[in-house]
């Protein structure tokens, strides 16, 4: 069986079952960590979009 490498960390590891979508982890620390970095990735997306921020002549005068 092919070798397969862990998108987070990089190192090699072994199917345990041939059935089923190929995992992407060699580990469940592995998979959490990638899920923090998700949403880490997301919220600094969000931030850093111009298209969010208060377009010019929608503030109300005051």
């Amino acid at each position: 069986m092919k070798s397969l490498h862990c998108v987070c960390c990089g190192r090699p590891f072994a199917r345990t079952s041939p059935r089923g979508p190929a995992p992407l982890y060699c580990s469940r620390d592995c998979r959490r960590q990638m899920d923090v970095r998700r949403r880490a990735w997301s919220d600094e997306d969000l931030f850093a979009r111009p298209a969010l921020a208060e377009p010019a002549g929608s503030s109300l005068p005051f």
